[in-house]
């Protein structure tokens, strides 16, 4: 620790790298951990947390203590911290963790159960509803839900059943029960 703490209080080109790097990392980290959380996934988001905390201890404590000194040490750890949203957003956003309610609303019977038909063939478990629009118009609802990861796939079978199917998508922080079937393969 104490020779991280000498050479973060240096000014040479590699301090500034360092100090972006590792707020970026840092708040990468913060932002990752969040979603985990948010997403039930407590173990996981504390573990993270562990690591991120070192990462803030270290870095920003270091230019803390001199930021008088060299302001442009500041002026680096708040535009990594900038990326560093960005990066953890992304990060997540691949990662596609968690699980998504899905419900699709069909004008047309028929383009519904060939959707159904479509993803229980592929493993998806799914309610299929009868539902009533505007002015009482016969409608036909299919709720799932599913990994986020699988929730793009989903959708491309459910278009091209009907292409004007109207989809919501909504995250599910928590999924319990027996009915959850295999998924898209």
């Amino acid at each position: 620790m104490q020779v991280i703490a000498e050479f973060l209080s240096g000014s040479s080109p590699w301090v500034y790298f360092f100090i972006f790097l590792g707020k970026l990392v840092e708040v990468a980290f913060a932002s990752l951990r969040q979603q985990l959380i948010v997403k039930g996934q407590r173990l996981p988001g504390a573990f993270i947390a562990l690591f991120e905390y070192t990462f803030w201890l270290c870095i920003t404590a270091s230019v803390l203590t001199g930021f008088a000194d060299d302001p442009l040490k500041s002026v680096v750890l708040i535009f990594a911290f900038a990326q560093g949203n960005l990066v953890g957003s992304y990060i997540e956003e691949r990662m596609a963790l968690g699980f998504c309610s899905l419900t699709a609303i069909f004008m047309d019977k028929a383009a519904a159960l060939s959707a159904a038909a479509r993803l229980r063939e592929q493993g998806q478990a799914l309610t299929l509803i009868p539902a009533e629009g505007l002015l009482g118009a016969e409608r036909t609802a299919i709720i799932t839900t599913a990994r986020r990861r699988d929730i793009t796939v989903i959708k491309e079978m459910l278009f091209f059943s009907d292409p004007n199917v109207v989809i919501t998508v909504q995250a599910a922080q928590q999924v319990k029960g027996a009915t959850m079937a295999g998924t898209i393969k």
